[in-house]
């Protein structure tokens, strides 16, 4: 995990080098409070073939835990949805 003023020295250093896309990732990924990352991370998945996380998921913390945006998957079949052939 990496602190603000970390991700500020390699940020200025991927700029001065010329990695400027490389330097807008990092400070997009550098968004997320130190109390988001730890929700994140703890975010127990319990199949990942019926769940999934962003890269950069949602977080809404509250006082007594914190919702953490996950992707799951239904098929079809289950919601009785038909999708027309093209």
């Amino acid at each position: 995990m990496l602190y603000g003023d970390e991700v500020k020295s390699i940020y200025d250093a991927l700029v001065t080098s010329g990695h400027e896309a490389l330097a807008t990732m990092l400070d997009s990924k550098a968004q997320r409070s130190p109390i988001d990352r730890q929700f994140i991370e703890a975010l127990p998945l319990l199949d990942e073939n019926d769940f999934s996380v962003d890269e950069q998921p949602v977080v809404s913390i509250s006082q007594d835990g914190a919702y953490v945006m996950v992707w799951h998957w239904v098929p079809n079949d289950d919601a009785g949805v038909l999708i027309p052939n093209e």
